[in-house]
């Protein structure tokens, strides 16, 4: 089989040879090098790689054509292409400053936030530890918008209850709401909502979640109710009843919002030692000058 490279290169008399696996030239790719940009590969190529040497010859060669592009900017002039170099340059320090916040917060010793947490649950346990009632629910919904009025919004009404006379006499909730129901999201389904309801959902019409908690027992059905979207007949499915949570449960969440809150204000105040210390000498002329200019 033909070799297309040679993985361990140990003919360099260079203290680094050890640590080399592909040479072009004067530009290499380390050990290292080959490990993270394998690691940071999609799972496809790094397989691809491991095992087909074809696609391990075209890695090697894309990671090294990447070194000379680079290697071409780093050696462009400000006077060959003003525009090119001063945005190479300021991706740079973009990626420098991102860089040093990854490393800083690598290196950042952190304290034991248990006590903090403790207290942060003490203080708004009010706020924080409440689980509301939540209600499961499921609906017919007859479709009547903004053009549904007089007779059309009569021969809705009359439809929907006679929905609720069929199903106080027997019929199934869920088959009607299959066969009849408007609502594509949940007649599928039998009618079932997806997701349960609270008392202060702010994202469900007023007059549904209303009529949903004015049932008092799973299985009840509602009046008719009128929402911005139609007619519905509602069906109490499960209660939920509201609870407290223990500072156990909430434990994670507060910790990590605390870590959050500590990593931020860490590295903030790690700019601030980068900062100038003493005042900036400011060309002001020559700035005012460059400002007319733009």
């Amino acid at each position: 089989m033909k070799t297309y490279i040679v993985l361990l290169l140990l003919c360099f008399a260079v203290p680094a040879t050890a640590d080399l696996l592909v040479r072009d030239g004067e530009f290499t790719l380390s050990k290292a090098e080959v490990e993270y940009a394998l690691a940071a590969s999609p799972p496809q190529i790094r397989a691809s790689v491991m095992e087909n040497e074809a696609s391990r010859y075209e890695f090697f060669s894309t990671l090294l054509v990447s070194k000379k592009v680079l290697a071409v900017l780093e050696a462009l002039q400000v006077e060959e292409d003003s525009a090119t170099y001063h945005e190479f340059l300021f991706r740079r320090l973009e990626a420098a400053r991102e860089l040093d916040r990854q490393l800083f917060q690598n290196q950042l010793v952190l304290p034991d936030f248990e006590a903090l947490a403790k207290e942060r649950y003490k203080i708004s346990k009010n706020e924080i530890a409440p689980v509301p009632e939540i209600r499961g629910a499921s609906h017919i919904l007859l479709l009547c918008t903004e053009d549904c009025e007089g007779e059309t919004e009569a021969e809705t009404v009359a439809r929907i209850q006679a929905f609720k006379d069929r199903i106080l006499e027997g019929e199934s909730f869920s088959d009607l709401a299959v066969e009849f129901s408007q609502d594509p999201g949940s007649k599928t389904r039998g009618g079932r909502l997806s997701n349960g309801i609270a008392r202060n959902a702010e994202n469900v019409d007023l007059s549904f979640r209303d009529a949903l908690f004015a049932l008092d027992q799973p299985g009840d059905i509602s009046d008719i109710v009128r929402s911005r979207f139609g007619f519905h007949i509602l069906k109490l499915e499960s209660v939920t009843p509201s609870r407290e949570r223990s500072f156990d449960e909430i434990r994670p969440a507060l910790v990590a919002e605390i870590e959050k809150r500590f990593r931020q204000d860490a590295y903030r105040e790690h700019l601030l030692t980068l900062a100038p210390a003493d005042g900036l000498e400011i060309d002001f002329d020559a700035f005012d000058e460059l400002v007319d200019s733009m």
